[in-house]
């Protein structure tokens, strides 16, 4: 363990109910009520008000349960465009504070603080302070703040005073603050390596951070061992200022209720999978491998495989694939959720060709590839799409769409 309070300085910043928050931002009448923001399909509860989590709302609780449970309640269908762009305002207000900053997520970031106490003449914790008071000022939406010697420390010291709370944890305070975390709520441990470390009898953070080293290894492997160094106030996972890209894509959701018509199902994954391979493009990916996923109303969860010969990014062999791997679902099912998930992905450029393929038909299918996904950008994104999402409801449609061209 280090035995100096900080031989550097992180902050994990997060967004407190992000996508709710950002409603109350434009709907300051809506504050103090239990308001939830619902997925893109509208089937389930994407983010929810404190005051929805006392009713008994749980983030991803289907629609119909969640009415159940808050009757009273207001239902938001998520405005995306506006969430993405008052997470970009927030991500560049952050970035006034330090140059070195990595976006983790739509809604949270970590920032390296290392020097800034001169540069403000402030200690850490007033800047943490003086940053969430300018985001609530500037942006009308609340943070929370950790600060430790590392991203996993700061990571779990910013959840302790959610909403709009600061928690600092410098070095010779780790034990103390471990000892009271239980493993479960350490980034990285989910339920099976909970269950495993149980058995053990190592129920906290800090006797996780007091086991040996060849333990740690043989458990949980490589990236275990970096986490455990983590926990002991090393530093395992440096900030990156530029994000790697994705090693997986994936896209679901659950459907507004359990039901058995295919071409729902069908026209649903085919919808995720056009907003897939939308990311496949905005990434400069091509994917090797691609599963259907799907859920049925018992939470029996199936995952059909396609592997391509080569990588491709192309709409119309990855719909095609679609199609054949959804032609084995199991029939005579009630489907609770769908979606699919892109795998085993790499870089677009310099992609090489086998001897059979053609250079001129690759090219001209991304010309047309390209073109759709600038139309969707222009227009909305089901202006040009496939055929087989005609059969969603016009309820899902996520843009008001001025043409409405299926490809096939």
């Amino acid at each position: 363990m280090i035995i100096t309070d900080w031989p550097n300085a992180v902050a994990h910043i997060d967004a407190d109910y992000f996508f709710a928050n950002c409603e109350l931002a434009r709907k300051p009448e809506l504050r103090g009520k239990p308001v939830m923001v619902l997925g893109k399909l509208g089937s389930c509860i994407l983010a929810k008000t404190p005051e929805a989590k006392q009713a008994g709302i749980t983030t991803a609780m289907p629609l119909w349960d969640a009415k159940k449970a808050c009757p009273k309640g207001i239902y938001i269908h998520g405005d995306f465009r506006y969430y993405t762009i008052l997470s970009r305002y927030l991500m560049s207000l952050l970035g006034e504070w330090s140059p070195v900053l990595e976006i983790y997520s739509v809604d949270e970031a970590f920032m390296d603080l290392k020097g800034l106490r001169g540069l403000y003449r402030m200690p850490y914790n007033r800047i943490a302070d003086r940053i969430r008071e300018e985001i609530k000022n500037r942006i009308g939406i609340t943070v929370s703040v950790g600060v430790s010697v590392n991203k996993t420390l700061a990571k779990v010291a910013c959840e302790l005073n959610k909403p709009d709370g600061t928690t600092m944890v410098p070095g010779r305070a780790i034990s103390d603050f471990l000892s009271t975390i239980p493993v479960g709520d350490i980034p990285g441990i989910g339920r099976s390596r909970s269950e495993l470390l149980f058995k053990y009898g190592i129920k906290s953070a800090q006797q996780l951070a007091e086991t040996s080293q060849n333990l740690i290894q043989r458990w949980f492997g490589k990236t275990g061992v970096l986490l455990w160094r983590e926990l002991r106030g090393e530093t395992s996972f440096p900030i990156q200022k530029d994000s790697p890209p994705p090693k997986s894509i994936a896209r679901t959701s659950s459907f507004d209720k359990p039901h058995t018509n295919l071409q729902v199902v069908h026209g649903m994954a085919t919808y995720h999978l056009e907003r897939a391979i939308e990311a496949l493009y905005r990434h400069h990916l091509l994917v090797k491998e691609f599963a259907l996923y799907l859920r049925e109303k018992s939470f029996m969860t199936y995952g059909l495989k396609h592997r391509f010969e080569s990588p491709t990014n192309d709409f119309y062999e990855l719909v095609k694939a679609l199609s054949k791997t959804i032609k084995n679902m199991p029939s005579n099912r009630i489907w609770r959720s769908t979606g699919v998930i892109l795998s085993h992905l790499s870089p677009s450029c310099g992609q090489q060709l086998n001897l059979f393929e053609d250079p001129k038909k690759i090219e001209c299918q991304d010309e047309l590839n390209q073109a759709k996904l600038d139309l969707n950008k222009r227009f909305g994104r089901t202006t040009v799409r496939s055929g087989a999402t005609l059969f969603i409801s016009k309820k899902y449609t996520i843009n008001k769409e001025r043409l409405d061209l299926p490809l096939f």
